[in-house]
């Protein structure tokens, strides 16, 4: 072998072993592991948040606003504590209704609100005060319970329970006494 045969078996070298050297330095990209399916996901908790929930079908917007909201992503609800909700129709803009409770759950892909505790709804031609209300967001239909209070400017109702619409037409209140059943005609729009 001539010196350009060991100069350049000498260079190939070299570099093989530069690059080995290299090669082993560098921290070897090793892919992320799976996460476990029977883990349970931790809790998302967010404070001082608003947000709005748009009913197509009533043409509704519910604007929410909670201090705090956790949020279990694998069952698709969020909590709030306390909750306030302001309800405008997205045709015209006009405020429809309040709603205030201590806590509520929203259910995102059944559209039900479920609130509990201190339960108000305000609206300019009634109010109501429960203890527990269902509201069912695609259907506008509201049941209560726990020391129901209606009350309207020419109207007053206690019952155990009641349930109907958000406009209160065919209106069903029980108590212990037996059902009664109220027909508001004049709250038609």
């Amino acid at each position: 072998m001539d010196r350009k045969g060991i100069f350049l078996a000498l260079f190939i070298f070299i570099i093989i072993a530069f690059s080995f050297y290299f090669t082993l330095e560098e921290n070897p990209v090793t892919p992320p592991e799976p996460a476990a399916e029977n883990e349970e996901l931790p809790e998302e908790e967010l404070e001082n948040v608003n947000f709005s929930i748009f009913n197509d079908q009533q043409e509704h917007e519910l604007k929410l606003e909670s201090e705090n909201l956790q949020n279990y992503k694998n069952e698709n609800r969020m909590e709030l504590r306390p909750i306030e909700a302001e309800v405008y129709s997205t045709n015209s803009g006009q405020l429809l209704y309040t709603l205030t409770g201590d806590f509520a759950i929203y259910y995102t892909n059944q559209d039900y609100l479920e609130i509990r505790g201190n339960v108000l709804i305000d609206s300019d031609r009634y109010q109501i005060e429960s203890e527990e209300l269902d509201y069912y967001l695609s259907r506008n239909y509201l049941e209560g319970r726990g020391s129901v209070k209606i009350t309207g400017s020419d109207f007053n109702s206690r019952a155990q329970s009641f349930n109907s619409d958000l406009n209160l037409n065919n209106l069903k209140l029980s108590g212990n006494n037996g059902r009664a059943e109220v027909k508001f005609d004049s709250f038609d729009e």
